[in-house]
């Protein structure tokens, strides 16, 4: 009975766990350059961790981890110049507090000293590092290029990592790597869109479709979990006479 309780309260919290993830994606689902977190279901019950071909039998409970989808998502024309997307592998680096993160979201504009910014206020990373935009004509090659009156003024920074399991979520579409062995590689191929951004990679109607699957399991823990309780209840009932 006592390995039935642990499964079930361990079963609890995953699926806890599965629909927070799930209700982040959700909320998110309009956030530029935003990527969906997946969840990775280790289950032990059958002696196998799922998606591994390995054999979990010494494995005693479930746990949830999670991988983030960096596909690429969906590109959204404004005409605006300042709008920029990487079409293929790679990401925008923003200098958040002289630390680098990287970004999907191109949505940029200028700030008081014309220097290139996020819509939260930092800057954006150029090859010979923060880019500053002081003129009318503002053009962008293929390559990252930037032209400014036709001008060459710098390189927009796109970069890539091998492992990209080493980035973490910063909070909304900002990545922060956390392996200082993980560096920064250029992509092989890659393409820089002037008057675009990318949309968020989140499919609602199959998180959706997860969510509903997510709630009827909680559910079904949660009487599973009463039977328990009122099973110990009549026990301990019983131990007083």
């Amino acid at each position: 009975m006592l390995k039935g309780i642990y499964r079930t309260l361990s079963g609890k919290y995953v699926t806890e766990r599965r629909i927070e993830m799930i209700a982040n994606n959700i909320a998110n689902a309009l956030t530029p350059g935003y990527k969906s977190s997946k969840p990775l279901l280790n289950s032990n019950n059958e002696g196998y961790i799922k998606g591994s071909g390995t054999s979990a039998a010494n494995t005693q409970s479930n746990s949830l981890s999670s991988y983030i989808n960096f596909s690429n998502a969906p590109l959204v024309e404004t005409g605006n110049n300042l709008d920029l997307s990487v079409e293929g592998d790679g990401f925008f680096v923003v200098s958040v507090n002289g630390k680098n993160m990287y970004t999907s979201n191109g949505q940029f504009a200028l700030n008081n000293e014309k220097k290139l910014v996020t819509l939260n206020g930092y800057p954006v990373m150029g090859e010979s590092g923060e880019i500053s935009l002081d003129g009318k004509d503002i053009k962008v090659e293929n390559d990252g290029t930037i032209y400014v009156d036709r001008n060459q003024v710098d390189k927009i920074k796109v970069v890539t990592f091998e492992d990209k399991s080493s980035l973490k979520n910063f909070g909304g579409s900002m990545f922060v790597n956390t392996k200082n062995d993980n560096v920064e590689i250029t992509p092989e191929k890659y393409s820089v869109k002037q008057g675009h951004y990318e949309a968020s990679n989140v499919n609602v109607i199959l998180e959706m479709v997860d969510m509903m699957s997510a709630l009827r399991a909680y559910e079904s823990y949660k009487i599973v979990d009463q039977f328990f309780d009122d099973m110990i209840g009549r026990l301990i009932n019983i131990g007083k006479f």
